[in-house]
């Protein structure tokens, strides 16, 4: 079993599936290396031009709704070796991922696989993207 040090971890809080499946390998990695755990979510940026529509208070609650979403995350982790942190970003996905990664000190992303959609087998997805730049080891979980 490798040494991992930090774990990112990529939690998509609309699809539970997927994430569960992260979760479950990320804790065993996390046990078995003593390795810390940040749980990131991206959130997708708005138009400006909805500002008119949406109340003043818009983005502090969506990022107040997406903070308590990670930590019902930290809370099905259960009890690991060191605190599991938590970071929400806004921009693309990969992109605020591969950010963090760079930004701080970790060893290794989990990412999680959504089935191909025809917009991915054009463009690429968001794991292929992120396995692809990555200058740490990545784990697909399917």
């Amino acid at each position: 079993m490798p040494g991992f040090q930090h774990i990112l971890v990529s939690i998509d809080v609309e699809d539970p599936t997927n994430t569960e499946r992260e979760i479950v390998r990320v804790r065993e990695l996390a046990i078995a290396s003593g390795a810390k755990i940040t749980l990131i979510n991206v959130r997708t940026p708005r138009s400006s031009r909805y500002n008119t529509y949406l109340p003043k208070s818009f983005d502090a609650d969506e990022q107040a709704w997406h903070e308590s979403e990670l930590e019902k995350w930290v809370v099905k982790i259960g009890p690991t070796t060191r605190p599991v942190m938590t970071k929400v970003r806004v921009g693309s996905v990969s992109g605020e991922i591969l950010a963090e990664a760079h930004a701080g000190e970790f060893d290794l992303i989990v990412v999680g696989s959504h089935p191909p959609s025809l917009a991915s087998r054009l463009l690429g997805s968001n794991a292929e993207k992120i396995v692809r730049e990555a200058q740490v080891s990545v784990l697909v979980a399917r």
